[in-house]
C-alpha cells in the first residue's frame, strides 16, 4: 500500500501546484498585485493587498530618476546624484517603513546602477502591471520568455507617464545600439579576478585598459567608489597591473619560503603523518573491537531472554545501554576516519605547495590557478601599500598568512 500512497499524495501535491499558479495567473489578468512587496514609490493599500497606492516619500525620487534619465543623464551620474543628496537606497528606505527586516536583503545602503536600472526598465510606474516574468522551474526561480508575461493596464496611479517612459526606453536602447556598434579589441585574462580590493572602502577594484598605438596596453586597478557611489566617500586606489603582479610574485615567494621553511621537510611530514595515520588505524581497529564484543553481548542477553534468565524489563534496558555504546563508539570511528582523511588532505596541500614554490622560484609567473589556489585577498589603500592574506597555513601557524608590501 505505501508506494500506491505515495503515488497518490504526489499526484494530489502536483493537482494543489497547477491550482495555486492558475489561481495566481488569473489574479494576474485581473489586475492584482501578487507581489510579496510593493515596488519602491509604491505601498500596499491597507485594504486590498493585491493593490498598489502611491507612497507619497518615495515617488518623487523615482520621479527624479527618471526626469534625469529623460534628460540623458547618464546612469552613473544618477546614482551619483542619489547618494550624494543623501537619499537612502530602496532597501534601507524600506527598512525603515518595516517591509524589509532581514538583513541579508538591506545592502550597504548605498544607490547602485542595477537598482536604478531595475526602476527604469519597470513599467509599473506608468500604472500598469507586466507581471509573468519570472517562472519556478525545478524549485527554483527562472527568467520566463515574454509568451509568459501578463499585462494589465491602469491598475493603479502612475507616477510617471507612458511618453516619458518610451522616451527612456529608447535613449536608452540607443546607447546600447551604439556601444554595441563601436569594435571592441579583447581584454587580456585577468588572473587577479574577485581577489582584488580597496582597503579604504572595501569594494573591488576595477580593472581598466589604456590603449596604446605602440606597444601593448597597460591595465590600471583602481576603485570606482568616488565616481560611482559618491564623491570623496573613498580615499582612491591606483596601481598598475604590471606592478601589482610584480609585487605580489615577490611577496607570494617570500611567504612560501618562509611557510615550507618552518615547516617539516617533506619525507619527515611523511613519516610523521604515516605514524599519526597507525595510531588512527589502531585506535579504530580497537574500537571495531569492542563493537563486536557489545554485539556478541547483545546476541547472549537474548538467549538469556529465551531460556528466562532476564526478564522482558531486564532484557531491553540492557540491549538498548549496549546499542548506545555501539552507536557512541561508531561516531568515534567517523571522527577518526575523518582524521585519516584531513592528514591526507594536508599531505597533498603541503606537496602541492611545495611544488607552487619550485615553480615560482623557477619562473617567476604568477598564474590565475596560483593566484586562486594560494591567495584569499589582496588589499590596496590609497598609499599602495599592498595587504596580502594567504589561504595556506604552515606546521607551525594557526591562521591565515597575511603579508604587507610597499609599493
Amino acid at each position: 500500500m505505501l508506494p500506491l500512497k505515495n503515488m497518490i499524495n504526489e499526484a494530489y501535491s502536483l493537482d494543489i501546484g497547477r491550482k495555486i499558479k492558475a489561481q495566481a495567473r488569473q489574479a494576474m489578468k485581473d489586475g492584482d498585485y501578487i507581489g510579496a512587496r510593493a515596488p519602491y514609490g509604491y505601498r500596499k493599500d491597507p485594504e486590498n493587498c493585491h493593490k498598489l497606492l502611491i507612497d507619497e516619500a518615495a515617488a518623487p525620487v523615482v520621479q527624479q530618476i527618471f526626469q534625469w534619465a529623460y534628460e540623458r543623464v547618464a546612469l552613473n551620474r544618477i546614482v551619483r546624484n542619489l547618494n550624494e543628496m543623501g537619499i537612502p537606497a530602496p532597501s534601507h528606505y524600506k527598512k525603515t517603513t518595516g517591509e524589509i527586516t532581514s538583513p541579508g536583503l538591506i545592502g550597504s545602503g548605498k544607490w547602485q546602477t542595477r537598482t536604478v536600472m531595475k526602476i527604469l526598465e519597470s513599467e509599473v510606474y506608468t500604472g500598469d502591471l507586466v507581471q509573468g516574468k519570472t517562472k519556478i522551474v525545478d524549485h527554483q526561480q527562472v527568467q520566463a520568455g515574454d509568451d509568459n508575461l501578463i499585462v494589465a493596464r491602469h491598475t493603479h496611479e502612475p507616477i510617471i507617464s507612458h511618453a516619458v517612459f518610451e522616451a527612456v526606453q529608447d535613449y536608452r536602447k540607443q546607447v546600447c545600439e551604439q556601444s554595441k556598434a563601436v569594435p571592441k579589441k579583447p581584454y587580456t585574462p585577468n588572473i587577479f579576478k574577485g581577489k582584488v580590493f580597496c582597503a579604504d572602502c572595501g569594494r573591488s577594484l576595477h580593472r581598466q585598459r589604456a590603449e596604446r598605438k605602440k606597444g601593448p596596453d597597460i591595465y590600471w586597478f583602481h576603485c570606482l567608489t568616488n565616481s560611482r557611489v559618491e564623491k570623496d566617500s573613498c580615499k582612491g586606489v591606483m596601481i598598475q597591473e604590471t606592478e601589482l603582479i610584480a609585487t605580489v610574485t615577490s611577496v607570494l615567494e617570500k611567504e612560501l619560503t618562509v611557510a615550507l621553511g618552518m615547516s617539516l621537510p617533506l619525507f619527515q611530514l611523511e613519516a610523521r603523518q604515516k605514524q599519526e595515520k597507525d595510531k588512527l588505524r589502531g585506535q579504530m581497529s580497537s574500537k571495531r573491537q569492542e563493537i563486536e564484543k557489545k554485539r556478541r553481548l547483545i546476541r547472549g542477553l537474548y538467549e538469556n531472554f529465551v531460556q528466562g534468565v532476564l526478564t522482558s524489563e531486564e532484557y531491553f534496558e540492557l540491549k538498548a545501554d549496549y546499542e548506545e555504546s555501539i552507536n557512541t563508539l561508531s561516531g568515534e570511528i567517523t571522527e577518526l576516519e575523518r582524521d585519516m582523511d584531513a592528514l591526507d588532505e594536508q599531505f597533498v596541500r603541503y606537496r602541492t605547495m611545495e611544488k607552487d614554490a619550485k615553480s615560482l622560484a623557477k619562473d617567476h609567473l604568477l598564474t590565475a590557478e596560483l593566484i586562486d589556489r594560494l591567495i584569499e585577498r589582496i588589499e590596496i589603500d590609497h598609499k599602495r601599500d599592498i595587504h596580502v592574506t594567504f589561504r595556506f597555513k604552515s606546521e607551525f601557524q594557526g591562521k591565515e598568512v597575511e603579508s604587507c608590501a610597499n609599493m
